[in-house]
């Protein structure tokens, strides 16, 4: 019995912390805000997501919120040591977008 809760015991540890792995941690990202996803024409063609004072330009939008006026929320870091030849605004990587 007592090698049953041992098991189960480590078990529980294991799956707990797999699980705490696969979370999207948004309390470590630099920027949290409301914006809209825009196809910008500039330079090939780019997806960017404006807000009311930023536009952003991120390097991981996944497709299925690359539609033009989709309105979303979004955690991020800025890429600080990443330049960009659209210039439309700071390059970010995005934690975590859902749609509103």
């Amino acid at each position: 019995m007592r090698q049953i809760k041992q098991l189960l015991f480590i078990l529980l540890i294991a799956v707990t912390v797999t699980h705490c792995n696969n979370l999207k941690s948004s309390q470590d990202a630099d920027l949290y805000f409301d914006g809209e996803v825009t196809y910008m024409e500039l330079e090939g063609g780019f997806w960017a997501i404006q807000t009311d004072a930023e536009t952003y330009e991120p390097t991981n939008l996944p497709s299925e919120f690359q539609k033009d006026g989709l309105e979303v929320t979004v955690s991020a870091n800025v890429e600080e040591n990443r330049g960009s030849i659209r210039m439309v605004g700071p390059v970010i990587h995005i934690i975590d977008i859902e749609k509103r």
